[in-house]
């Protein structure tokens, strides 16, 4: 069905409005970086007048900059965050998507109304936790803490792929004498790989960027993420915000995030999904 003129003119406002809604807030984080700190005035033109890279400098390697340890340790959280995330999610995932367990429908909805749950509703339990078993101000717990956070929608989305998966395709290679370890590998592995890998990202960007979790479970400065360390630009003290490094600092977290999309972008493409599977049967 082919849509008319203006039905087409429509579609494509609404698709200007949304990339200008989701756009125009980064462009404008990267004009404040790019921009020198004593042209920085109100109100604010989104095309700078002058370009420098000189806040990206100070922010990593500057007297006043951070350094490049928060975001090792945003990297540490996110990809730690990611492979516990995918792991745990695909061997649930095939637990309650395969086997009809007489609960296994209301938890997969347990699951799902867990991953609703904000990071502030986790905060005190962990915390509580964390001080008895002596996680408390780990990298480890920070970790664990991300992957409780992601395991839930990690699970219920892994079910729903495993579903996919035909089981005669199992069925067939028990036939021929294939074990557990082999069915896995070479079965259920393949076809289930890109929504694994679509979990540990979401993961990883929710462990990259996540800030209220570190800001109360990491204390130690050599352990803090990116996120927590930007604070030191916002001087309560002095009712004041020195934007041009906040921004710097926010426009160097972005990057990796950007970097990881686009890697795995190309992989799950070439990956493919079930279809390959089911041709082969």
């Amino acid at each position: 069905m082919e849509l008319t003129r203006r039905q087409s003119s429509v579609r494509w406002a609404l698709i200007a409005i949304g990339l200008a809604y989701a756009l125009v807030p980064v462009l404008w984080v990267l004009a404040i970086a790019l921009r020198p700190q004593t042209s920085f005035t109100f109100p604010l033109p989104l095309i700078p007048n002058h370009v420098t890279f000189t806040n990206l400098k100070d922010v990593v390697a500057g007297s006043e900059g951070i350094g490049w340890l928060p975001y090792v340790n945003a990297a540490i959280y996110g990809l730690g965050g990611a492979v516990v995330t995918a792991v745990i999610a695909l061997l649930g995932g095939y637990a309650l998507g395969r086997y009809d367990t007489r609960y296994g429908r209301a938890l997969l909805l347990v699951f799902l109304a867990l991953s609703l749950l904000p990071d502030a509703a986790r905060i005190v339990p962990l915390f509580l936790l964390y001080i008895h078993t002596g996680m408390y101000d780990t990298r480890i717990g920070v970790i664990l803490a991300y992957a409780s956070g992601s395991l839930p929608l990690g699970i219920w989305l892994m079910a729903a792929i495993i579903r996919q998966i035909p089981i005669r395709l199992e069925h067939a290679a028990r036939i021929d004498g294939a074990g557990p370890f082999t069915i896995a590998r070479k079965i259920v592995l393949p076809p289930s790989r890109p929504g694994a890998i679509v979990v540990g990202t979401l993961a990883f960007v929710s462990g990259w960027n996540a800030f209220s979790i570190p800001l109360i479970l990491a204390q130690s400065p050599n352990i803090q993420p990116y996120t927590v360390a930007l604070q030191k630009y916002v001087i309560v003290e002095q009712n004041t915000v020195n934007w041009t490094l906040l921004s710097a600092g926010s426009l160097v977290g972005l990057v990796p995030v950007l970097l990881v999309f686009g890697f795995l972008q190309r992989r799950l493409l070439a990956q493919g999904g079930l279809g390959a599977a089911v041709r082969a049967r």
